[in-house]
């Protein structure tokens, strides 16, 4: 499939979605198994020193039911930024999850490279795809990875991501869904290493999920 066929593919599923979602009951939203306030503050070798409590203008606007946004900092003073943000319903308004592909622009972080990665996780857990944004603001610069998870499955795709949420809202009545997002500024070690450290942590951070966002 072309780029432009894409494009507009998605385009058209994301119209349709947000058509369905408006005319359609998705059933009662779905709580928080909980709070995303009490996530570990250690996660084996990094530890959270700082955390973030966004504008209510912020929050407003994104309609979001439950967030966590935190530095975590491991033995050698590197940092990695968590936000996990948690829509309880996303139907009839403007509940909806907000793209970092689209968000880091408006945020003045200009995207270099974007691709998309496979992480293997512990077994019995599946390999999970990621997002991965390479961004610059000024000199500065981040190695951004994210993804989409609902009723206990992560995706990489946006696309597929609205597919799920129609067919889990007629099938299930549910729309809920979260945003995980971790993010670096590149360090001395170069792209790579930021990258590579955004990946372990990643591989601690995600089977802890699963005790506070629903399956």
């Amino acid at each position: 499939m072309s780029p432009a066929a894409r494009v507009a593919m998605s385009c058209t599923v994301l119209v349709g979605t947000l058509l369905f979602l408006r005319l359609h009951s998705a059933g009662d939203p779905v709580p928080i198994r909980k709070p995303l306030d009490s996530f570990p503050t250690v996660l084996d070798g990094w530890q959270a020193d700082q955390g973030t409590i966004l504008d209510p203008a912020i929050v407003n606007f994104l309609q979001v039911t439950d967030y966590v946004m935190r530095r975590y900092v491991d033995g050698a003073g590197r940092s990695v930024w968590l936000y996990v943000g948690y829509w309880a319903s996303q139907q009839k308004g403007a509940a909806q999850i907000h793209s970092p592909k689209n968000c880091l622009p408006a945020g003045g972080w200009e995207p270099v490279e974007a691709s998309r990665l496979t992480i293997a996780l512990p077994p019995p857990s599946a390999p999970m795809p990621v997002n991965r944004y390479l961004v610059q603001k000024d000199r500065d610069m981040q190695v951004v990875l994210y993804w989409f998870q609902a009723r206990g499955r992560a995706s990489a795709s946006e696309l597929a991501v609205k597919i799920a949420l129609v067919r889990s809202a007629i099938a299930h009545q549910r729309t809920d869904g979260a945003l995980v997002r971790v993010s670096s500024p590149v360090s001395g070690g170069g792209v790579q290493e930021t990258t590579d450290r955004l990946v372990n942590f990643i591989r601690t951070l995600q089977p802890r999920l699963s005790d506070h966002l629903p399956d």
